[in-house]
């Protein structure tokens, strides 16, 4: 027999989270502690991921100088292809060598197309190979609808990702090269003479922006995976398809406030937190408690806080012999705008098995009087 227990999680909290929404085609913000998706838009639809591309190049260099024995000063040469890419440009010339440093902060500041092919020859002898190497690390990022033709975003037919795994990408980076990724809070970047500002002007709009990339074609609109930090949470935002630069300025910023102002990181259950004290069947103890198993933690804006239903599930009652730890029940919980959260509920304590003889006269005693054989008259 199971019961179901309808509880309401009124925390009284005054504020109402702003209904949210971007004009960008593509959009998704999610939180870097807990990877939660707070708000998404077409997330998972194709597109062509432009410059945002340059985040995997720097991802596999990165990789490359943290497993092998280069170096950021170890010099590349400039080859011809390199040279004649169009687009965004580190203006470098041919024959030129040029360290893996530089190349770094030309992809990552300039957005150089230049700089990219030139680091995916240096790493991998052509940019064919070095494509190939992206698609590798996209996989066993889990990015699932990624694949990489080019080291620059250069418009291809066959070269597209999502917002959905440019953020795994974005976090991913974040994650694994905490030093490294200083790279791209730099701000502007003087090279052959020529000074030129980071195009993410999230750096210098949005409080704790730290990174990452901007990207634009034609085909794709203006987009940008940013990302930004204030005390100790974390805001990762890719969008894509807005229609100018001030626009993906404006609703990249947007959408980092809003997760910010009107999100909150809500601690809803303690792990070892009693839940409710159940009936044991033929046990050396009447009750045992159920208690949480994990901490469950999950962003929320403050609507959702105050809207949130819980049901408790167990069988009653719970025949011993029972573990510490064995789980007895869980909870569900239903949160407006989320996947359903199962939270399994656990025993407290061992509780253990009466003898035989008090076991059958517990079993008579039901069978007249249906009761068991710790409930009170």
């Amino acid at each position: 027999m199971k019961f179901f227990i309808l509880l309401i999680i009124n925390l009284l909290l005054s504020l109402n989270a702003l209904a949210v929404d971007t004009k960008a085609d593509q959009a998704i913000v999610i939180d870097y502690n807990t990877g939660e998706v707070l708000f998404e838009k077409n997330a998972d639809k194709k597109m062509p991921p432009a410059s945002m591309t340059k985040i995997m190049t720097v991802y596999v260099a990165f990789d490359r100088l943290k497993q092998t024995n280069l170096s950021v000063n170890d010099q590349c040469t400039i080859s011809p292809r390199a040279y004649k890419m169009g687009g965004s440009r580190t203006f470098l010339e041919i024959d030129e060598k040029v360290s893996i440093d530089v190349l770094l902060k030309g992809i990552i500041v300039q957005s150089g197309n230049d700089a990219s092919v030139a680091l995916a020859e240096c790493l991998a002898g052509t940019e064919e190979d070095f494509a190939k190497l992206m698609n590798v690390y996209a996989e066993n990022m889990g990015m699932l609808n990624t694949n990489f033709i080019n080291s620059s975003g250069w418009p291809d037919e066959n070269h597209f990702s999502t917002v959905r795994d440019l953020g795994v990408l974005s976090n991913t980076i974040i994650r694994d090269f905490p030093e490294m990724y200083e790279y791209f809070a730099m701000k502007e970047f003087l090279y052959n003479e020529i000074n030129q500002p980071n195009r993410n002007r999230l750096l210098t709009h949005v409080v704790g922006s730290d990174g990452l990339k901007t990207g634009y074609t034609k085909k794709s609109g203006w987009g940008i995976s940013g990302s930004a930090k204030r005390d100790k949470r974390r805001i990762t935002v890719v969008i894509n398809g807005t229609n100018s630069s001030r626009s993906r300025l404006n609703e990249s910023s947007y959408l980092i406030d809003w997760a910010f102002n009107q999100t909150s990181e809500v601690t809803l259950f303690k792990k070892g937190e009693v839940i409710k004290n159940v009936d044991v069947w033929l046990g050396n103890k009447p009750t045992i408690n159920l208690v949480i198993k994990e901490d469950v933690i999950s962003i929320l804006s403050f609507d959702q806080i105050k809207l949130i239903e819980a049901s408790i599930n167990y069988n009653k009652p719970i025949d011993a012999p029972i573990k510490n730890g064995d789980k007895l029940g869980n909870i569900i919980l239903n949160i407006p705008g989320k996947d359903k959260i199962d939270v399994p509920l656990v025993a407290q304590n061992d509780i253990k098995e009466v003898n035989p003889l008090m076991k059958s006269f517990a079993a008579i005693k039901y069978l007249i009087f249906g009761t068991s054989l710790d409930e009170k008259q």
